[in-house]
């Protein structure tokens, strides 16, 4: 079974037979699907089926030679609102089965964004049409949550908010310039990153880390695509799974500019959310490609 059905309202789903009840509902009446022939002999297929609005499950798999569909693998998903222009995304096929992973630089959190492709078919039909990958690729990216907790926000004036949107947006700047080999950034980002260093060891003596830690963006564990991540609540609601009637947040959190949309089940969400408070979890990131 997999991991992530809890987030989308399917938390007592856990064996194998109950799960391919979920399955054939998804086959028997798809909201969404598509056929893709790679070769004369192969076909392939994914159906998507909504249980909450932008958020379901989605299966993929070959048509045999009887023309009888059969289920390769499938995953839940939530398609995100916030549409970020990535720069020189990289696409690359997971080993097990034929789904992809995206990695792309993003100044904003510091790290290699590596998320799971909501929509892989569309990239292997341009593969097949010998469409390459631009430069510049929209995507919109989401996150489902097995647990969180809600913090409250560090207090901040609007010069502080700005201050640190100035210092953000030169920090960006000259990770650029360093990634093009100036001497002069790399120098500078040292001393900011050693000026910093001695703040936090000051503070840290007596103060707690969240009233220091505004927001954090950290891989987490061995996969890949999992982080740990701690961003504002700029938007949030609330659904219900159609099927099992489990309520389930929908926030979405900004973490250093980057606006992720997050779904989590509601009884696996510790504390109260609102607009400016602070979620705190670990995530899987994914990410609907505008190919």
């Amino acid at each position: 079974m997999h991991s992530y059905l809890r987030p989308i309202g399917f938390s007592r789903y856990i064996n194998k037979v109950r799960v391919n009840s979920i399955l054939k509902k998804v086959m028997d009446d798809p909201d969404y699907k598509t056929e893709l022939m790679i070769t004369n002999e192969e076909t392939v297929f994914e159906f998507r089926k909504n249980f909450c609005t932008n958020m379901g499950i989605t299966v993929h798999g070959i048509v045999n030679e009887k023309q009888e569909y059969e289920i390769e693998y499938y995953f839940p998903y939530y398609i995100g609102t916030n549409i970020i222009v990535a720069e020189d995304l990289a696409m690359e096929k997971n080993v097990s089965c034929s789904s992809y992973y995206g990695a792309t630089e993003d100044y904003r959190v510091g790290v290699s964004l590596i998320f799971y492709v909501i929509n892989s078919l569309g990239y292997i039909n341009n593969c097949i049409q010998g469409i390459g990958m631009q430069r510049f690729t929209p995507v919109a990216y989401s996150a489902l949550a097995l647990s969180g907790k809600i913090l409250l926000p560090v207090k901040k004036t609007k010069e502080d908010i700005q201050r640190n949107k100035s210092a953000l947006s030169n920090r960006n700047k000259l990770i650029s310039a360093a990634k093009r080999g100036d001497e002069s950034a790399m120098e500078s980002l040292t001393v900011s990153e050693l000026d910093t260093y001695t703040k936090i060891s000051g503070r840290i003596l007596k103060e707690d880390v969240f009233s220091i830690v505004d927001s954090s963006f950290m891989p987490y564990g061995v996969s890949c695509d999992r982080y740990s991540i701690i961003g504002t609540i700029i938007r949030m609601e609330k659904d219900t799974n159609i099927l099992t009637n489990e309520e389930i947040y929908k926030l979405t959190i900004e973490c250093n500019e980057l606006r992720i949309s997050l779904a989590i089940n509601t009884s696996d969400l510790m504390g109260v959310p609102e607009l400016g408070r602070r979620f705190k979890g670990i995530i899987w990131l994914q990410g609907m490609v505008g190919f």
